[in-house]
Protein backbone atom coordinates (compact mmCIF):
# COMPACT_ATOMS: atom_id res chain seq x y z
CA UNK A 1 0.00 0.00 0.00
CA UNK A 2 2.59 2.37 0.46
CA UNK A 3 3.99 1.94 -2.91
CA UNK A 4 1.15 3.04 -4.22
CA UNK A 5 0.46 5.69 -2.29
CA UNK A 6 4.30 7.43 -3.29
CA UNK A 7 3.59 5.95 -7.09
CA UNK A 8 0.56 8.44 -6.64
CA UNK A 9 2.58 11.44 -6.89
CA UNK A 10 4.45 10.49 -9.89
CA UNK A 11 0.95 9.69 -11.65
CA UNK A 12 -0.03 12.83 -10.39
CA UNK A 13 2.22 15.07 -11.22
CA UNK A 14 2.20 13.43 -14.83
CA UNK A 15 -1.38 13.49 -15.39
CA UNK A 16 -2.80 16.10 -13.94
CA UNK A 17 -0.91 19.08 -16.12
CA UNK A 18 -1.33 16.56 -18.90
CA UNK A 19 -5.37 16.62 -18.82
CA UNK A 20 -5.25 20.64 -17.86
CA UNK A 21 -3.02 20.97 -21.09
CA UNK A 22 -5.51 19.67 -23.24
CA UNK A 23 -7.85 22.85 -22.74
CA UNK A 24 -8.43 25.17 -25.52
CA UNK A 25 -7.00 28.32 -23.59
CA UNK A 26 -3.16 28.28 -22.34
CA UNK A 27 -4.23 30.76 -19.21
CA UNK A 28 -7.47 27.97 -18.29
CA UNK A 29 -5.37 25.20 -19.00
CA UNK A 30 -2.64 26.73 -16.79
CA UNK A 31 -4.72 27.33 -14.37
CA UNK A 32 -6.60 24.11 -13.98
CA UNK A 33 -3.67 22.71 -13.61
CA UNK A 34 -2.15 24.86 -10.88
CA UNK A 35 -5.54 24.23 -9.06
CA UNK A 36 -5.93 20.41 -9.96
CA UNK A 37 -2.02 20.16 -8.57
CA UNK A 38 -2.72 22.02 -5.52
CA UNK A 39 -5.77 19.93 -4.21
CA UNK A 40 -3.89 16.85 -4.68
CA UNK A 41 -0.91 18.10 -2.57
CA UNK A 42 -4.17 19.13 0.23
CA UNK A 43 -6.04 15.33 -0.31
CA UNK A 44 -2.36 13.61 -0.49
CA UNK A 45 -0.78 15.29 2.71
CA UNK A 46 -4.84 14.68 4.67
CA UNK A 47 -3.97 11.05 3.76
CA UNK A 48 -0.45 10.65 4.90
CA UNK A 49 -1.19 12.57 7.74
CA UNK A 50 -5.00 11.32 9.33
CA UNK A 51 -5.70 7.81 7.14
CA UNK A 52 -2.35 6.36 7.12
CA UNK A 53 -1.72 6.68 11.01
CA UNK A 54 -5.24 5.65 11.64
CA UNK A 55 -5.45 3.05 9.34
CA UNK A 56 -2.02 1.32 9.82
CA UNK A 57 -1.19 0.67 6.44
CA UNK A 58 2.64 0.51 7.60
Amino acid sequence: MAKLILLSVLIATIALPGAAARDAHPWRGMKKAILWVALFNMAYAYGVLVLVPKYGFG
